[in-house]
């Protein structure tokens, strides 16, 4: 049974592979682009930044122009959408294009990791000959993150050794979880978030928490903007901003939403920020607010929770999260990470 969003693909938006407008990060598009024309190109390269900044839309974009479709005048690595080679990657029926994930084709199933049996598919392109009269060939890997031990040291011969005419392009949200043999074997490129008010420019409309908890990632802005993030976030305020108190309603509500595993990551990805902007307001750091008069909220409940107490309990809802892949019910490890914040906080009050 095919899944309905791939691993490589943020939930609510298009594949990469089809998108071909590319915003932000102007100065590593240019950098790219003269390396390709110069025939400078390294073989290996490494996109890191935050999750929906644009590193896999920028890596079609270089796949496309390094295959051989035409150029278009609308940026660096811009190309022709109707050129026949964008169309075949944007239905992924390119030869010459390959990606290795997290998803088997074989059971249609997502895996824990980019395991050893992707990357020699991936890798198998190279012994075939290329549909293309320049040679080349890509391999995509989205994300490094996910390599375990094994697939990563399997990668590691073909970048050591790369096929002529190869392009490996790494994708990794967290450069320090690709191993540094891979880094070292590779041309690195750090994509920069967007400042907020650029942001709310090119997504539109007043959704403030899409804006702000997007933190400068357009394909992540956008998606939660998609997403209702703004409801989901109301209720989650609701309760943590009313600490100690914390009414048992907006959790019970934030708890019902989380009905798919999607929904319950973007619940989660809300409690890691709100620890985060807790912690900041705490040190007395600028936050951008989602609610009027939120700095204030959070500064007074940051008194009882220091940065100790918010690192410790970011590691154990980091856990539930690890348990909701092992099949904990999704709804009460909701409901567990929130009492989880409350009993802390409580603690915390008391001993004072």
């Amino acid at each position: 049974m095919a899944i309905e969003t791939p691993p490589d693909q943020i939930i609510g938006l298009p594949h990469p592979r089809e998108v071909f407008e590319f915003y932000g990060n102007e100065a590593v598009e240019t950098e790219l682009a003269q390396a390709l024309n110069a025939g400078t190109l390294h073989h290996g390269l490494i996109f890191t930044g935050p999750k929906g900044i644009g590193k896999a839309t920028l890596a079609y974009r270089l796949a496309r122009r390094y295959l051989g479709a035409k150029a278009s005048d609308e940026g660096p690595l811009a190309s022709d959408e109707t050129d026949e080679i964008c169309s075949k990657i944007a239905n992924d029926a390119m030869p010459d294009l390959r990606v290795a994930t997290r998803f088997c084709p074989d059971d249609q199933k997502v895996k824990r990791d980019v395991n050893i049996f992707a990357i020699r598919e991936l890798t198998k392109m190279f012994a075939l000959s290329a549909s293309n009269p320049m040679g080349h060939r890509v391999a995509i890997v989205d994300c490094a993150d996910d390599l375990n031990m094994n697939s990563a040291n399997a990668l590691l011969k073909t970048l050591e050794e790369p096929p002529k005419g190869a392009l490996i392009i790494l994708i990794a949200n967290s450069l320090g979880a690709v191993l540094p043999t891979l880094r070292s074997r590779s041309r690195v490129f750090h994509l920069r978030p967007m400042p907020s008010a650029k942001l709310r420019e090119l997504v539109g409309g007043s959704d403030d928490a899409a804006i702000t908890l997007a933190k400068g990632a357009y394909g992540r802005a956008l998606a939660l903007k998609t997403s209702k993030i703004g409801e989901y976030y109301s209720a989650l305020s609701a309760h943590l901003n009313s600490m100690p108190y914390a009414p048992l309603a907006p959790m019970m509500a934030l708890a019902n939403k989380a009905t798919t595993i999607e929904n319950c990551e973007l619940i989660f990805d809300l409690i890691d920020d709100w620890l985060y902007r807790t912690a900041q307001s705490g040190l007395g750091l600028e936050i951008d607010e989602i609610e009027p008069g939120e700095s204030a909220t959070l500064a007074r409940i940051s008194v009882n929770l220091n940065p100790k107490i918010i690192g410790d309990l970011a590691i154990e809802i980091g856990k539930l999260r690890v348990a909701i892949g092992n099949n904990l019910d999704k709804s009460a490890a909701v409901i567990e990470a929130l009492r989880l914040i409350k009993t802390r906080l409580t603690a915390s009050s008391k001993n004072d």
